[in-house]
């Protein structure tokens, strides 16, 4: 029951829009076989699409370096003025669903050189997961800074296990003072489902989100992107009771359905 608990008592209170001062957030452009807006020389870089895309039809996938030292970095090609009054966010989406790499987000506030570290460093490594994970951080300027320059960063997991690929799609970079907030009441109350569940569960939202199905136990048995009136496949599902959790990435809401 621990695991049950857990689940039904995510919530949260997120900033949903903003003044997105990333170029091409969603790497829906592309010029070739790399991301406009992104400076990507000397990074391997692939498209991600279908379930390697978080949103829309593309994502951008990062290949680690083929050894466990030093890491691959995409930028936006033109860094981004900052204000020192002003708090910025970084945040974004990544799949690590390799044991071959391992990711941060890792923004540098700059003049003319690396003004030091800050709050939009990753302290940790991504873990390995099948599902998409939400990474966010906030931070003002360091003093004498007067650009930034936020950076998607790809390592190889060890000496003998490099060369993975991590996708990352729909990043932000903002002034926090331009971003709207919502209550995740009212994400709750837009989303319905059916609670008896056959063959399938249709899904009613305001945005396309993510959408998990977890078992009594806690195991998760379903993850998948979904737009307003999609219908998840629940087939092959075993009767009983189920958690379903539905994710917009900046509210979290869940319900109990049963499968019959």
């Amino acid at each position: 029951m621990k695991k049950i608990f857990t689940i039904l008592g995510i919530t949260a209170v997120a900033a949903v829009s903003a003044q997105n001062l990333m170029p091409n957030p969603g790497f829906e452009a592309w010029t070739g076989t790399a991301p406009d807006g992104w400076y990507v020389t000397g990074t391997t870089i692939v498209q991600g699409t279908g379930a390697n895309a978080h949103s829309g039809t593309f994502a951008v996938g990062i290949t680690a370096p083929a050894s466990a030292s030093g890491n691959r970095t995409i930028s936006p090609t033109t860094d981004i003025p900052v204000d020192l009054t002003k708090t910025y966010v970084f945040s974004g989406w990544y799949l690590d669903n390799t044991p071959n790499a391992k990711f941060k987000y890792w923004n540098q506030f700059r003049n003319t050189a690396d003004t030091g570290g800050n709050a939009m460093q990753a302290a940790d490594f991504s873990v390995d997961s099948p599902e998409w994970k939400f990474f966010t951080a906030e931070a003002m300027p360091n003093a004498g800074a007067t650009v930034a320059r936020p950076g998607l960063r790809v390592y190889g997991e060890s000496a003998t296990n490099n060369g993975g690929v991590i996708y990352v799609d729909d990043v932000l970079f903002a002034d926090k003072s331009t971003m709207a907030v919502t209550d995740v009441k009212s994400f709750d109350k837009a989303v319905k489902m059916n609670t008896i569940v056959g063959n399938e569960l249709r899904v009613m939202l305001p945005e396309r989100a993510t959408v998990n199905i977890y078992s009594a136990e806690g195991r998760l048995v379903s993850s998948n992107r979904v737009s307003n009136g999609e219908a998840i496949n629940t087939s092959s599902m075993a009767k009983g009771t189920y958690i379903v959790t539905v994710d917009n990435g900046s509210a979290k809401v869940s319900r109990k359905v049963i499968k019959n």
